[in-house]
């Protein structure tokens, strides 16, 4: 029961990791801090910005799914597993993690709905600049309160408290 409570947190830990070297990945890319020419690949602007936000979600949004439909599986082999495979989240140092997942959400949802618009009402893509400034002041409207409690509730939890 140990080793497969094991497995499951080290595959949510590798989840992780992998979800923030992707993210990494894209933003270096974007910078093309790799190379001698430093700058945006492109003048895309904030729309290239709303782009690469949406795919880091994306995969973050799906790493977090596929972790926890696995940590569920616990539950059918027994309630202790599955006690043990959460106590990972419980910690004090993954509480930043999980605001990330509720940044990650929230922006996610917001951006796929300018999307859709775009999609229904092509004309409307030619605000698409505005739209993307309104959807950061309802990404930030959504998100911040949540996260300073959130963030708020890590931070009394820790150590350092």
């Amino acid at each position: 029961m140990e080793a497969i409570a094991f497995a499951i947190e080290a595959l949510v830990f590798i989840l992780t990791v992998g979800s923030g070297v992707f993210a990494l990945y894209i933003v270096v890319d974007l910078m093309q801090l790799r190379k001698a020419n430093r700058g945006p690949v492109y003048k895309g602007g904030i729309g290239q910005w709303s782009w690469a936000a949406h795919r880091i979600t994306g995969v973050g949004l799906l790493a977090f799914l596929f972790g926890h439909i696995v940590d569920t599986f616990g539950v059918g082999v027994g309630p202790e597993l599955y006690d043990q495979t959460i106590h990972l989240y419980q910690q004090w140092w993954f509480k930043p993690f999980e605001v990330l997942l509720v940044a990650a959400t929230i922006y996610h949802a917001i951006n796929g709905v300018r999307i859709i618009l775009f999609d229904f009402w092509p004309n409307l893509a030619l605000k698409q600049k505005s739209f993307a400034y309104a959807e950061l002041v309802l990404f930030a409207i959504a998100f911040l309160p949540a996260g300073f409690f959130m963030m708020r509730q890590a931070v009394e939890a820790s150590p350092f408290a």
